[in-house]
């Protein structure tokens, strides 16, 4: 793994400065939420306060999401701030919480680190998620897909008529407006 520090290659005195990149297969990204087309980009540094190390960068790369409207393949750039606090796992155990532990907003940004190694990898992966969109356009007048047809609009207009037509379970909603005229 490329997203790994050693911790003594970080000096008490300056700030270590790296520019790292890794494959996409080294990220576990569901397929459905999208698919990284280029390698990880992760650029910044690492400073050190006793035995906590403060992380503060950038990543970037491309991940192909599906458009929320017409269900086409888009490139969608990631660039994204990176922000975390790196300290001991408890009993040298990275990862491990004591599950009876009370979480304060602090802990949000909190990573752990073991081995005489910092891994960068979870931090990376968080902001690239928190980074994509909830809703994803290939274009921002993309008009989606045809109700009717299954056509993409932006492609061609259909010849299905949208006036007129009520979708049937408003029918019974229809019917009583027309009641109440």
């Amino acid at each position: 793994m490329n997203l790994v520090v050693k911790i003594e290659d970080i000096s008490d005195d300056e700030e270590f400065v790296f520019d790292l990149s890794e494959k996409p297969d080294c990220f576990d990204i569901d397929p459905e939420e999208g698919v990284l087309k280029q390698d990880v980009r992760v650029q910044g540094s690492l400073s050190k306060v006793g035995r906590e190390f403060f992380l503060k960068g950038s990543v970037s790369s491309e991940i192909e999401l599906t458009c929320s409207r017409c269900l086409e393949p888009l490139i969608y750039p990631i660039r994204a701030k990176l922000e975390s606090h790196y300290i001991p796992g408890p009993d040298g155990k990275a990862g491990e919480l004591d599950t009876d532990l009370e979480l304060h907003a602090s802990d949000i940004e909190v990573e752990y680190y073991t081995d005489d190694r910092i891994d960068l990898t979870q931090a990376v992966y968080d902001q690239m998620i928190l980074s994509l969109p909830l809703v994803r356009l290939c274009q921002e007048e993309c008009k989606g897909i045809c109700s009717h047809c299954g056509g993409n609009r932006n492609q061609k207009d259909c010849q299905c008529s949208e006036e007129g037509e009520i979708d049937p379970r408003m029918a019974v909603l229809r019917s009583l407006k027309d009641k109440l005229k």
